[in-house]
């Protein structure tokens, strides 16, 4: 016989497994160079090489899942099989901090970016070189919450692969729109996802 489960219990369970995730204090993005130790689960410190890429646009962070197929059929017009092409996964954020040193080494490549201190005459200055050279492959983790909860995505392989946006005028906010490609680690995997929901037993 099925225990009935009241109503507002139910619902309760429910709920209290949705989430609308926002980025942590200590950074939502974050990066660092490929061989960094990497968290396995959603809310252990990170290693202190990742460094946090500031503010992001509020459409935060964008995952999707690339698996192109092909169908075949047979020689009446059925499909009998859907074959995967390939696979791989895009993340998209947008960078709004352009006097951020990091910011700019992640968005232009850490060799094409030159940081002065400042002087008596001049401010913090940055150069930035823009040409062919690939931009850094490394590590990535982005850090979010909802309520008690934490979620961790985990990419251990990935580079920038488009920057788009950069718009001046005075009517917004000038941002990096930046999009991720992630390639296989050693274990053929592209990403790792860690949730913890904050009930403690």
């Amino acid at each position: 016989m099925t225990t009935a489960i009241p109503p507002g219990g139910y619902v309760a369970a429910q709920v209290a497994e949705i989430a609308a995730p926002s980025p942590k204090v200590t950074g939502g993005v974050r990066h660092a160079p490929l061989g960094t130790a990497l968290p396995v689960d959603a809310t252990s410190p990170l290693d202190p090489a990742f460094v946090t890429l500031g503010r992001v646009a509020d459409d935060g962070v964008d995952r999707a899942e690339d698996r192109a197929k092909t169908e075949k059929y047979d020689w009446g017009g059925n499909l009998i099989a859907i074959l995967q092409d390939h696979y791989f996964i895009t993340v998209k954020f947008k960078l709004l901090q352009m006097m951020n040193a990091d910011v700019q080494r992640a968005v232009h490549g850490s060799d094409n970016v030159t940081v002065t201190p400042p002087t008596a005459t001049t401010g913090t200055l940055i150069s930035a070189l823009m040409n062919a050279q690939l931009l850094d492959t490394g590590s990535w983790v982005f850090d979010a919450y909802y309520a008690k909860m934490n979620a961790r995505l985990v990419v251990p392989y990935a580079r920038i692969i488009t920057v788009t946006g950069l718009k001046w005028t005075h009517k917004d906010l000038a941002l990096f729109d930046c999009t991720l490609e992630t390639l296989p680690d050693d274990q053929n995997n592209h990403a790792y996802e860690y949730w913890d929901d904050g009930v403690f037993a």
